[in-house]
């Protein structure tokens, strides 16, 4: 009788550790997607299903229990995008390929992430530190590297069709960014 009361309380037990964990996730999820529902409805430029995988991506995401977890790891990620849009760039820089017009534009854009990465890199610490409105500011600086890449291609020449290599980089960075600045609105 004892070992099947032990064997009823840990089978119990683990029942109950079960809904617990699944309640757990059942509320990240809603705050991921109460995040992004809101972000996206006050900047309509933010995809929600972007910002939902996106923050869904990063296994730490299933640990943040409120804005403030949440917005540290939307900025590394935003981080990691800008490092990553950097490398890519810096390697066409040294391969020489591509269209010879591109290589001033693609200079530019090099110096646009150098800047986002440190300007994400010192909104992420003022969101540490939660001073807010100069992790706003730092984040608002780091969007505008997506956008000033974009425009250094449309500004080549005129008449000259010159395609940016990195739209879709560029296009993934600014809403990455963008969420960020979402969550540092809404602590």
């Amino acid at each position: 009788m004892n070992q099947a009361f032990s064997l009823l309380s840990l089978s119990s037990i683990f029942i109950i550790f079960l809904v617990l964990n699944s309640f757990h996730d059942g509320v990240n999820g809603d705050l991921i997607s109460n995040v992004c529902k809101n972000a996206s409805t006050t900047d309509p430029n933010l995809k929600y299903d972007f910002c939902v995988a996106s923050l869904s991506a990063n296994p730490a995401s299933k640990n943040a229990h409120d804005l403030l977890r949440l917005g540290l790891i939307s900025m590394k990620t935003c981080l990691q995008k800008a490092t990553s849009i950097h490398s890519y760039i810096a390697k066409m820089l040294k391969g020489g390929k591509g269209e010879p017009a591109a290589k001033p534009c693609l200079e530019d854009c090099l110096n646009s992430y150098t800047d986002a990465i440190r300007s994400v890199q010192k909104a992420a610490a003022s969101f540490k530190i939660k001073d807010y409105n100069s992790a706003n500011i730092q984040m608002s600086a780091a969007m505008d590297a997506s956008t000033s890449c974009e425009d250094g291609f449309k500004e080549v020449v005129v008449g000259q069709d010159l395609t940016s290599p990195l739209a879709k980089q560029d296009g993934d960075f600014f809403q990455l960014a963008g969420i960020s600045l979402a969550i540092t609105r809404m602590v």
